[in-house]
């Protein structure tokens, strides 16, 4: 084992925590040996690639080993795709905001860059419209339930 350890130290990688259990093999039998064998190991110099990189225990089924997943959390991809709420359409005033929003923007050019502008602007402007409404009508909720 030391000679293992002095092998991951030597060739600059490392072991992230392992973020649910202790360990990931055991024996199964009347006097039980648990050992932590399943890893991932990543060089060093990956942490910064990859800063919030974890290794997670899933459940372990029939084996005497769990499975062992790697997870990255804190890498942001890229803007979150929009999503259209059909609970929106329910909305007493989002029908009139919406045929608002859409009139008030006038862009120029070429017709599809036109459409695609109104809705770049469209999309802003529901997101801040169902922010705002989604508060005031959790806030209600709260009052409702004191």
């Amino acid at each position: 084992m030391n000679e293992f350890n002095n092998f991951i130290t030597d060739a600059n990688l490392c072991d992230p925590p392992l973020q649910n259990a202790n360990f990931t093999w055991s024996n199964n039998r009347e006097r039980v040996i648990w050992c932590r064998l399943d890893r991932f190991l990543f060089l060093l110099g990956g942490r910064r690639v990859f800063p919030g990189n974890r290794q997670i225990a899933l459940t372990r089924v029939t084996y005497d080993h769990c499975p062992v997943m790697t997870d990255t959390i804190k890498v942001k991809w890229g803007p979150s795709p929009f999503r259209f709420e059909n609970m929106w359409l329910e909305h007493p005033s989002f029908k009139d905001n919406f045929k608002r929003w859409w009139s008030e923007e006038n862009f120029h050019g070429w017709t599809g860059f036109t459409f695609m502008q109104k809705l770049r602007s469209l999309k802003e402007k529901v997101k801040v419209w169902s922010k705002e409404t989604l508060e005031m009508l959790r806030k209600k909720k709260d009052i409702r339930r004191s």
